[in-house]
């Protein structure tokens, strides 16, 4: 019987996106330096909530060797995902010194993040962790100029939207013990994750068009 049948159900729906929307960008022959970086954030992100869906499903929530090395993996490829997203972001700021001093940065963040996952074992460093890439891909995808507003709208906004993941665990918001937070979390992933897709895709369009 599984532990948690609907969290590993919408585990497996954010883990099939993701995957989708990685072979959905590699359509695009000419692929820019930028483009692989989000290819990257979408399989990994897959294989974290792949790992998801199986942690909810099969094991129980217990301290067992297994089920903490599937725990620790999982958020590890999570940390890659979004290291993977910001240099996908920080890639396009045209300032030179500002795009290598992010870059730099988010080096090392991610240098911080992964020794903080062991030490700690907590959700709330992947949470913060994810705040903090949150944060700067909605100040870079911004859309301050008329020009590219249509991809970047699209970008910001859909990392916007993953800022209610947070308040809703927080809260542990709820419907009942068979939709949890958890599973509103990942409903929230999910709608974040699409538009993020439909703003890399557009651009992808509009750089093969040009």
């Amino acid at each position: 019987m599984l532990s948690e049948p609907m969290t590993s159900l919408t585990d497996l729906l954010l883990s099939i996106s993701c995957f989708y929307f990685f072979f959905g960008l590699q359509k695009f022959n000419e692929a820019s330096i930028g483009q692989q970086h989000w290819q990257k954030f979408f399989l990994f992100l897959g294989f974290s909530t792949l790992l998801g869906a199986l942690a909810h499903g099969i094991f129980e929530r217990q301290n067992n060797l297994f089920y903490n090395s599937v725990w620790l993996i999982m958020q590890i490829s999570a940390g890659i995902s979004i290291f993977y997203a910001q240099a996908a972001a920080f890639g396009q700021l045209s300032n030179l010194k500002v795009r290598k001093l992010m870059i730099s940065l988010s080096v090392l963040q991610f240098v911080v993040f992964l020794p903080s996952v062991f030490y700690f074992f907590d959700f709330r460093v992947v949470a913060f962790n994810s705040l903090i890439a949150m944060t700067q891909m909605i100040v870079v995808f911004f859309p301050s100029k008329i020009e590219n507003w249509v991809y970047k709208t699209y970008i910001s906004f859909g990392f916007f939207i993953s800022f209610l993941t947070i308040y809703v665990h927080s809260q542990k918001l709820s419907f009942s013990k068979w939709f949890n937070h958890n599973d509103i979390s990942h409903l929230i992933m999910y709608v974040s994750i699409l538009l993020i897709f439909r703003g890399i895709k557009y651009q992808c369009k509009t750089q093969t068009t040009d």
